[in-house]
C-alpha cells in the first residue's frame, strides 16, 4: 500500500513541478514591441443575442460611437423579449446597424451554429459592400460588451501581416453591478474580482501563446478575416464547430487549416459583464471544461499536422486541462487524509511540508501583486484578491465533475448566461 501512496504523491509533484514550469515561463514573457504600419480594413461587428434586451442596445451604441466606420450586425437568435425590437429601432435610425434574424425550430442550437448562419446570411445577402473580402474582418462581440478605442487601430497594425487569419482581443470584467447584501454580496464581488484577476493571467498566457502562434480564441472581441470564413464555407466547412467551446475551437481549425496560417493577440480589448451567483458561474465553467473534452479528437491532427513543438506542446496542455483538473480534485481529496494519517502518526515531514506549501502560494500571490500594481488596488482591496483565490479556485475546481458528468451522459446542451442591465 505504502508504494501505492508513494506513486500517486509522485504524480503530484510531477503536476506541481509542470504548473510551476509553465507559470515561470508564463511570467517571463514579454510582449514583442514591433508596430507595423496599419492597413485599411474594414470592419463588421457580429453579435450574436439571445434575450439580450437588457443590454443590447447600449452595446450597439458603444460601438457605433467608439467606431463610427464599423457595421454593427445583430443576430437575434429567437429571443422571447424585446431583443429584436431594440435593435430594429436603432436600425432605423442608423444604416450602419443591420438586424438577421432566426427563427424557430432552427434557432437556439448555440453560438456556434447562429455565428455559422450569420457569416451566411452577410455573403449571401451581399451586405460587406465596399472592399474585397482579404480587406474585412469580422469581429465577434457579445451583447454585453465595451470596445476600447485603441482596439481597432491595433487590429489594423496586427492584419496588415496577410498572414494572420484571427487574433483575439484582451478582455477585462467590469467591477460593479452587485446588489444583494449581506455574504451574498461579499461572494458576488469577489468572483467579478476573480475574474478579472484570472483574465489577467490569461492575457501572460496569450502573450506566450503568440510565441507559436496558438493564441486561443475566447468568442467576446474574436476577429476572423473574411475571406478565410468565405473559403471554409465554400468547401463546405463550418467556421465554428459545433462544441460548447465554439470560439477555441474556431482558432484551432485555423491553425490546422494552413501551416502558415498565425493567430495573434491584442493587448487593447473588450470588458464585459462577470458572473456574481455561484450557481451560474460553475455552470459557465462546466460548459467550458465540457466544451474542452469536445475538441478533444483534434489531438490527432495537431500531431499530424506540420507545426513547431512548442506549438504542439501547448495545445497538448489545454486539451489536458479537464483531466489534470480531474486528477487535481483527486489530490485534494488524498492529501488531507494523508495528512492526518502523518499527524497520527507522527511522521510529518515539516520542512518539506513547509516549503512545498510556500511554492504552492508562491505563484498565486505573485499574480495577485502584479495585478493589484496594474489595477491601482488598496493595501485592502490588494489583501481581498489574494484571500479570494483559493475560494475562487475551489469553486472552480468543483465543476470539473460536472463537466465529466455532462459528458459522459452525451449532454451537450447548454444554457445561456443571463445579464443585467447598466447604468
Amino acid at each position: 500500500m505504502e508504494t501505492v501512496f508513494r506513486l500517486i504523491e509522485g504524480l503530484g509533484m510531477f503536476l506541481m513541478a509542470l504548473y510551476l514550469i509553465y507559470s515561470l515561463c508564463v511570467l517571463l514573457v514579454r510582449r514583442r514591441t514591433s508596430s507595423p504600419p496599419e492597413r485599411p480594413l474594414r470592419f463588421t461587428f457580429l453579435i450574436p443575442a439571445l434575450n439580450e434586451a437588457a443590454v443590447i442596445g447600449a452595446t450597439v451604441q458603444n460601438l457605433r460611437a467608439v467606431a463610427p466606420d464599423a457595421r454593427v450586425v445583430v443576430i437575434d437568435d429567437a429571443s422571447e423579449d424585446h431583443t429584436a425590437a431594440e435593435v430594429e429601432s436603432l436600425a432605423r435610425q442608423d444604416p450602419a446597424v443591420t438586424l438577421l434574424r432566426r427563427r424557430l425550430p432552427h434557432a437556439r442550437s448555440g453560438k456556434g451554429e447562429a455565428l455559422n448562419w450569420g457569416v451566411t446570411q452577410l455573403l449571401r445577402l451581399g451586405l460587406l459592400p465596399g472592399a474585397p473580402l482579404t480587406e474585412q474582418v469580422l469581429v465577434i462581440f457579445d451583447a454585453d460588451g465595451r470596445l476600447d478605442e485603441g482596439l481597432l487601430p491595433e487590429a489594423r497594425r496586427a492584419f496588415a501581416d496577410g498572414h494572420v487569419i484571427a487574433a483575439q482581443a484582451r478582455i477585462r470584467v467590469r467591477q460593479g453591478g452587485v446588489t444583494a447584501p449581506g455574504w451574498r454580496g461579499g461572494l458576488g464581488r469577489l468572483l467579478l474580482r476573480q475574474q478579472d484577476l484570472e483574465f489577467y493571467v490569461v492575457r501572460h498566457i496569450q502573450l506566450l501563446r503568440e510565441r507559436v502562434h496558438t493564441v486561443g480564441l475566447g468568442g467576446n472581441g474574436q476577429f476572423m478575416r473574411v475571406s478565410y470564413l468565405a473559403g471554409r464555407l465554400e468547401e463546405g466547412q463550418a467556421p465554428w464547430p459545433p462544441v460548447l467551446l465554439e470560439d477555441f475551437a474556431s482558432g484551432l481549425e485555423v491553425r490546422l487549416t494552413n501551416p502558415r496560417h498565425r493567430l495573434v493577440f491584442l493587448e487593447s480589448g473588450v470588458s464585459q459583464q462577470g458572473l456574481t451567483d455561484v450557481r451560474r458561474f460553475l455552470r459557465q465553467r462546466a460548459r467550458w471544461t465540457h466544451g474542452n473534452l469536445q475538441c478533444s479528437p483534434a489531438l490527432a491532427r495537431i500531431w499530424r499536422t506540420p507545426m513547431p513543438l512548442g506549438a504542439r506542446l501547448d495545445l497538448t496542455y489545454f486539451l489536458a486541462q479537464p483531466w489534470l483538473s480531474l486528477l487535481t480534485l483527486a489530490l485534494l481529496l488524498y492529501y488531507p487524509a494523508r495528512t492526518v494519517d502523518h499527524l497520527v502518526s507522527g511522521t510529518v515531514n515539516w520542512p518539506l511540508t513547509v516549503q512545498l506549501m510556500a511554492l504552492n502560494l508562491s505563484v498565486p500571490l505573485l499574480w495577485v501583486r502584479l495585478y493589484s500594481r496594474e489595477n491601482r488596488l488598496s493595501p485592502r482591496q490588494a489583501a481581498f484578491a489574494a484571500l479570494g483565490m483559493p475560494v475562487y479556485l475551489l469553486i472552480m475546481t468543483c465543476s470539473v465533475p460536472l463537466a465529466f458528468r455532462n459528458f459522459w451522459r452525451g449532454q451537450h446542451g447548454w444554457v445561456k448566461t443571463a445579464r443585467h442591465a447598466e447604468a
